[in-house]
């Protein structure tokens, strides 16, 4: 196992170089991008822009870049707290996975069937994690991801592989 955690699941130059070495040179057979309950640097990214650039240069550009990735029109749809905190966690690990999704060495991997690259959310309270339906912005057939999906990550959870 190799683990990139940072806050936000944010994909930068460092957790973006770090992932693309886990598949090249690891050869790593699954890339997970898992929100979790809670999760201090969406609920920041929800705050007010003028809220977030008081806070330090790296961190304020940090939680902006996590808020340009928020759908805020639907978001303010939502309004009991707990649907709101898992509904942004969801859309900002599918914003992560798009993004993940958009690197041609890790797409070609998932093509070949050498990868999976699927989201999740860890609600913490009951320890159960969701799997999201995968999504892919770049013409790879859902057919093929669920295939590597149903067909292989249930042989690497297990440990048969």
């Amino acid at each position: 196992m190799f683990v990139v955690r940072v806050a936000g699941n944010s994909l930068d130059t460092s957790t973006t170089a770090s992932l693309q070495y886990a598949v090249k040179h690891l050869s790593v057979k699954v890339l997970m991008v898992m929100g979790h309950e809670g999760c201090g640097a969406i609920k920041a990214a929800g705050l007010p822009i003028a809220q977030i650039e008081q806070e330090p240069q790296e961190l304020a550009n940090a939680v902006k870049m996590l808020k340009r990735g928020l759908d805020e029109q639907r978001l303010k749809n939502v309004h009991d707290a707990r649907a709101y905190d898992r509904e942004a966690v969801i859309t900002n690990v599918r914003r992560q996975v798009e993004g993940l999704c958009r690197d041609a060495a890790i797409m070609k991997k998932v093509q070949n069937e050498e990868l999976i690259v699927v989201g999740c959310f860890y609600e913490i309270s009951s320890g159960i994690v969701d799997f999201l339906p995968i999504y892919s912005p770049t013409g790879i057939s859902s057919e093929l991801h669920e295939k590597v999906f149903d067909e292989k990550f249930t042989v690497l959870v297990s440990g048969e592989k």
